[in-house]
């Protein structure tokens, strides 16, 4: 019995149009990924800071956000240890504030590297990136599968049919070195287009938050300075750029096991300095007697 090349293809030519396949399957996840990320062409209107916040680093950024902003009210105290505690009057009337102040009730000694994954969740923070999924600035979790799973398609094709010719190799004892290295790269490309990527802005939401970024901390046209403050410097740079020393001094107090994945942490109020060990800071000035 003789064993011939399946498909009527030799090997060089074989591999040479597995190449040409590779090439044009990688090119056609690309323009599946890029048009999945046109986002709107509407006009966006303009974004509040929670919506700004959102859009630089997700939905942990918002709580870390909603953090600094009820720092500066003072609605919030953090120890030096990290543990959040609200205030006896809390005003605060945004829906992401009240979250972060619920938990923050209902937990004794909640580190803010335990409560930012714990509110990320709430309902109020899945409704900003409801929101912003309306105005085309990011994905859907169900666009990104969908972009995923498309993207990837041909790759798979190719795989499978290079997986068939390298098992015919093998039973016809022919060389499948090359044959080998190009399943292997594809799939790594198959890794790569399934991965989950932690940037779901579209390109329209890219453009929007690079012009928040570069309105030097206010967003273009907003009534109100929205990017003004401790919350608008947290909004596009996380806990770590907060202005106050204590803050990240707070941070780094935290326990590092249970980070949250953001560098996200606070401690006293911009107008508070320092804080005596085991006390805790309100966003309004002085250390309290107690400790947290």
């Amino acid at each position: 019995m003789v064993l011939v090349e399946p498909w009527g293809l030799s090997g060089p030519e074989f591999l040479q149009l597995y190449w040409i396949g590779l090439a044009l399957a990688v090119l056609a996840a690309i323009v599946i990924r890029v048009r999945a990320r046109a986002g709107g062409s509407q006009p966006v209107r303009t974004l509040d800071v929670d919506e700004i916040a959102y859009l630089a680093g997700g939905p942990r950024r918002v709580v870390e956000t909603a953090v600094a902003r009820l720092l500066t009210a003072g609605e919030l105290r953090i120890s030096r240890r990290g543990a959040v505690s609200a205030t006896n009057s809390p005003q605060s009337r945004n829906h992401v504030d009240r979250a972060v102040l619920t938990d923050s009730q209902r937990y004794s000694n909640r580190t803010v590297s335990l409560m930012i994954p714990a509110v990320a969740k709430d309902i109020a923070v899945r409704a900003i990136g409801l929101r912003l999924q309306e105005l085309g600035l990011v994905l859907s979790e169900e666009a990104v599968k969908r972009a995923r799973r498309n993207g990837s398609a041909l790759l798979w094709l190719l795989l499978a049919v290079g997986v068939v010719r390298w098992v015919n190799g093998i039973a016809i004892d022919a060389n499948i070195g090359w044959l080998s290295v190009q399943l292997v790269i594809t799939a790594v490309l198959i890794f790569f287009v399934l991965r989950r990527g932690k940037n779901l802005r579209t390109t329209t939401g890219d453009r929007v938050l690079d012009a928040a970024r570069t309105a030097g901390g206010r967003a273009t046209g907003s009534e109100d300075p929205a990017l003004v403050g401790a919350a608008g410097l947290v909004a596009l740079g996380g806990l770590t750029v907060y202005p106050d020393l204590a803050v990240r001094s707070s941070l780094l107090a935290a326990p590092a096991g249970t980070s949250s994945g953001y560098t996200g942490g606070s401690a006293c109020s911009t107008s508070s300095s320092s804080c005596s060990s085991g006390s805790s800071c309100g966003g309004g000035g002085g250390c309290g007697g107690g400790g947290s």
